[in-house]
């Protein structure tokens, strides 16, 4: 049989098979190569490797009574004189005689080298997402006692790096600022605006630390237009200032659309901090900012976020929403307990970066009426 069918192969000219780059050849049952086209009949006598390869491998290990692989191709890849072969292999009946197995070869080098790229750049790119998070987050104050501020906040960025940023800072004894903002986007490029933000803002205090929070605001903006980004982008941001003299908050708002919530203890009720003010961008025209003051007593409450934390959906497509969560910090005054909240309703699928943070406030009862 074998020399018949070497017979008709030899007979026939195969002008398709001939004509093809990539290289084939069929093996009879006994493991010998009893045809191959011209492209592969010339690379053999190139290469002792590509050689040794047809000599040594079989393409499909099956027998005469394997019927369960009649119809099978088997997809293999190799490695052959330095460059990668699809290998496509398929058994060959004549009417129900197995007689041996057709193999295709087809160079996939440049795709194969392309692929290994860009999983070297996306490897090089994972580790310096990875990186920029470690320093964003680093870069949170830490959970502790502020003078008369207890401060609590959790930090989950949807992807690897996060455009939410908020942090405290000391004026003088007496006095903490304490901001949270939320830039547009996600990825790095929003993660390094945050740390311009924390840059900017720390800068801006550090030089005037007398400035009110309407006219740290403008500052911030101010800087931002200095950089002359082309590309529109934006940021909102919420800044507050504690002032322990004389028991008070005096904060404002640009565009921060997440006004925080204020529980106070004495009368147990929640409310919202809110104020209006246009968010800081290269693009809207520049606004006045307006100035709150409010009193705070023992066991005050305030609640930050970000708009992941209301806007994360559940199964039914419904949002968290702002009243929820204002239900919840009322019930709980508790961080965790709102979080856990958040996550089980948005069943662990987060789209958005979701940002929470608590200041609990200490009564000075020596403070200035």
């Amino acid at each position: 049989m074998g020399k018949t069918l070497i017979d008709k192969l030899y007979n026939t000219k195969f002008a398709v098979l001939n004509a093809m780059d990539d290289w084939v050849r069929i093996v009879d049952s006994h493991g010998e190569t009893i045809f191959m086209n011209q492209s592969l009949s010339a690379a053999q006598a190139k290469s002792k490797e590509l050689e040794m390869y047809l000599t040594n491998n079989m393409p499909l290990n099956i027998t005469d009574s394997d019927e369960a692989i009649r119809d099978t191709t088997v997809i293999e890849e190799k490695l052959i004189s330095n460059r990668y072969y699809s290998i496509k292999a398929s058994p060959v009946y004549i009417e129900d005689e197995y007689i041996g197995i057709v193999e295709v070869f087809r160079d996939i080098t440049r795709e194969t080298n392309m692929k290994i790229d860009l999983f070297d750049a996306n490897r090089n790119m994972l580790n310096d997402i990875r990186f920029v998070r470690k320093v964003q987050s680093s870069i949170l104050p830490k959970n502790r006692t502020y003078g008369n501020l207890d401060l609590v906040g959790i930090y989950e960025p949807s992807a690897n790096v996060s455009g939410d940023l908020y942090d405290i800072i000391k004026l003088d004894e007496n006095r903490y600022a304490f901001y949270i903002a939320d830039v547009m986007g996600h990825g790095v490029k929003a993660s390094i605006l945050t740390m311009f933000i924390k840059v900017t803002i720390s800068s801006i205090f550090d030089k005037h630390p007398d400035y009110t929070v309407a006219e740290a605001l403008k500052k911030l903006r101010d800087k931002f237009q200095a950089l002359e980004i082309e590309s529109s982008q934006y940021f909102t941001a919420w800044l507050g200032i504690f002032d322990f003299k004389t028991n008070s908050l005096s904060y404002s708002n640009a565009g921060h659309n997440c006004p925080p919530m204020i529980y106070r203890k004495e009368v147990d009720n929640c409310e919202y901090l809110h104020v209006s003010g246009r968010m800081i961008s290269n693009i809207i025209e520049p606004d006045v900012y307006s100035e709150v003051k409010i009193c705070l007593k023992e066991d005050d409450k305030i609640l930050f976020f970000t708009d992941g934390a209301v806007e994360i959906k559940n199964r039914d497509n419904r949002e968290y929403g702002i009243e929820r969560l204002r239900e919840v910090f009322c019930e709980y005054r508790d961080i965790y307990k709102i979080y856990d909240d958040i996550n089980e309703y948005g069943l662990g699928d987060q789209v958005d970066d979701i940002t929470l943070a608590m200041i609990s406030y200490k009564e000075n009862t020596n403070a200035i009426k």
